[in-house]
């Protein structure tokens, strides 16, 4: 990671510790959920629902993984001549649900479907683990699809890459708000977190450069 980009990431942290004590303490931004719930309960609907829930399904993981994760790791596996664009997603997939299991466990809390926001009884509402997976998983999936079609490298450089899947995790939380299906502050969390845990993952470069054509240097 870059000395320059340190800054993004303690503000991420700021908010993320922000957001968290409001929710604990009763604070203005939770009583904000409660605005948009009912703004969102009463108005979510109408012909451009079906557009909100495309997007929202970019954050479903089982939707993901059986449509679009698992036949492009098949074919990468095979145009690659390789197991890891099948072993790179298995494990993305697992760590990132545990990472959900753990963090949500720390404050149980409703969801606005209840018409209820309690904490420490029962649901998993806090923070959005599909806001997560809408910027994991589509990186996941968009670094398949470079290796599935290598051509398409020349316009997907590294940058666009993550730049795709920073819009996927935004779009996707976005919609989970407006389809109430979770809380703005569930959402607001992972908007923070989800960019860090992308950073860290295109970083790590889970993805071999030998599984994609020699050529010129590309934008990182």
């Amino acid at each position: 990671m870059r000395r320059r980009s340190w800054g993004w990431y303690v503000l991420a942290v700021v908010v993320m510790a922000a957001v968290t004590a409001d929710v604990l303490a009763d604070g203005p931004l939770r009583h904000l959920d409660w605005t948009v719930h009912k703004f969102c309960d009463a108005n979510a609907k109408g012909a451009w629902m079906p557009v909100v829930d495309v997007f929202s399904q970019l954050g479903q993981r089982g939707v993901i993984v059986k449509y679009v994760l698992v036949p492009l790791a098949v074919l990468g596996m095979v145009r690659a001549r390789s197991p890891r664009p099948l072993l790179v997603p298995v494990v993305v997939v697992g760590l990132l649900s545990l990472l959900q299991v753990g963090v949500k466990s720390v404050i149980p809390r409703t969801f606005p479907s209840g018409n209820t926001d309690v904490l420490w009884t029962h649901g998993d509402a806090y923070p959005s683990g599909h806001t997560l997976n809408g910027f994991l998983l589509i990186w996941v999936a968009v670094e398949l699809v470079v290796i599935v079609v290598p051509a398409l490298d020349r316009w997907l450089t590294a940058r666009a890459r993550r730049g795709a899947a920073l819009a996927a995790g935004f779009l996707t939380g976005a919609a989970l708000t407006l389809a109430d299906e979770h809380w703005l502050t569930d959402v607001l969390f992972s908007l923070a977190l989800g960019p860090v845990l992308l950073a860290g993952l295109a970083a790590a470069g889970p993805f071999s450069r030998r599984l994609r054509p020699e050529g010129p240097a590309r934008a990182a």
